[in-house]
């Protein structure tokens, strides 16, 4: 008797710590459909709870053909992603997941561009320097409409940039949007696939006897720091007095790699701030490292976008450099991968950052101190090299070296 009781004591208290534990992650009381808070997970009803599983049972069981449960599944994480309507939060199977981190580390073989889902539209953010992209004449903000004549327009970002790259010396179709969809033009452009060497910072002395240096950073990957000190540490040692720093077409990348490259030119003071869910202000501060304590333009398009984006934020707010250029790209939020398991990842917007003056720059960009535009550059035309100043296209690049003389004392000739 005493044993029945001690076993039907121990079930209850498993029921009652289930119904707890129930009852503090969702905010309501079962049966009673009372909410009494938000819960954790905030689901809205027992209700909702019964129609996810009763559609995905009527699919499994009733479909004219059959279905696997793992596609509906896939599906159902896909569609919660989806339903947040943020365009940068959005579920990556193994094999999507494995083509964004190539993105950001190694090589591949593709045409050589940094791109993004905004909207329906798999977005051009930039194509990378000397790429097939570049070569071709992508310009940040094109629209992918096709590929190889396949429609792609509502397809995710992952999957496109799969069927763009290829075997290398094979040629791929992009059919191509650009401009404002009320007044856009369409085209289709030929490119033939390379094998991409990812190398995300390159330097070179412009005018070696004044002692002025150009420094691109085309976006921030695992080994930019590294990458980043070592062209700096050359340009030192050749007798670096003024540097342009180029941040155009530069797509973004890793939050925390951007940070340590900032602290190069930011000694002191906040670099951005990170405000997530609860509204909380976080500010991420300078390391304390030695002044820069040298003339810097910072180059700025708008293919400058996210990370890179934060690093000219930084160098504008605390009057550490100079921007010229144009209006940048607008992405003012942080990404943190979730792992799902099984190699499937959740890429989930979870902070917005400002600037260290405060400024939210989403959609709207960051301004330049002083706004020089490119000229149009016809198809037929070279492209530009991004660093060789005496191209008369390149009035950015030209500007920067003459604010630089101008900081140095030298005047504009030479």
């Amino acid at each position: 008797m005493r044993r029945s009781r001690v076993v039907i004591t121990t079930i209850v208290l498993l029921l009652v710590t289930n119904l707890a534990t129930y009852t503090l992650a969702t905010g309501v009381i079962p049966w009673l459909n009372y909410r009494w808070g938000g819960g954790v997970f905030r689901v809205g009803t027992v209700q909702d709870s019964a129609r996810l599983r009763e559609e995905y049972l009527l699919l499994a069981s009733k479909y004219v053909d059959p279905v696997e449960s793992h596609q509906l599944i896939e599906g159902a994480l896909a569609g919660m992603a989806e339903a947040i309507g943020d365009p940068y939060t959005y579920y990556m199977d193994p094999k999507a997941f494995e083509e964004f981190d190539i993105s950001l580390s190694g090589e591949y073989v593709g045409v050589g561009m940094v791109v993004e889902q905004i909207g329906d539209y798999v977005t051009v953010v930039s194509p990378l320097r000397g790429s097939p992209a570049e070569r071709a004449g992508l310009r940040p903000r094109d629209r992918i409409i096709a590929v190889d004549g396949r429609d792609v327009v509502k397809v995710p970002s992952d999957v496109v940039a799969g069927i763009i790259r290829g075997q290398e010396g094979t040629p791929v179709t992009l059919t191509l949007a650009r401009g404002k969809p009320e007044e856009e033009t369409r085209f289709d452009v030929t490119v033939v696939r390379e094998k991409i060497i990812l190398e995300s910072a390159y330097g070179k002395m412009l005018y070696g006897d004044e002692g002025i240096g150009y420094l691109q950073i085309t976006e921030f990957s695992r080994k930019t720091p590294i990458q980043f000190t070592a062209a700096l540490d050359a340009l030192r040692a050749e007798g670096l007095k003024a540097l342009v720093l180029d941040l155009r077409n530069n797509g973004g990348g890793y939050l925390d790699e951007c940070v340590t490259v900032s602290n190069t030119f930011v000694a002191s003071g906040a670099i951005l701030h990170r405000v997530g869910r609860d509204g909380k202000r976080n500010t991420v501060d300078a390391s304390g490292g030695q002044p820069w304590g040298l003339p810097l333009v910072v180059l700025v398009n708008e293919g400058t976008a996210s990370a890179a984006e934060i690093l000219a934020g930084a160098i504008k707010d605390n009057q550490a450099g100079t921007l010229v250029g144009v209006v940048t790209f607008g992405k003012g939020t942080v990404q943190t991968p979730y792992d799902l398991g099984g190699g499937s990842v959740l890429r989930l917007t979870t902070e917005r950052w400002l600037t260290p003056n405060g400024d939210q720059i989403t959609g709207k960009g960051i301004t330049p101190d002083e706004t020089v535009k490119l000229p149009e550059i016809g198809n037929e035309e070279e492209p530009l090299t991004w660093s060789n100043p005496d191209d008369p296209r390149d009035t950015q690049l030209r500007r920067a070296v003459e604010l630089l003389r101008a900081a140095l004392g030298q005047g504009n000739e030479g």
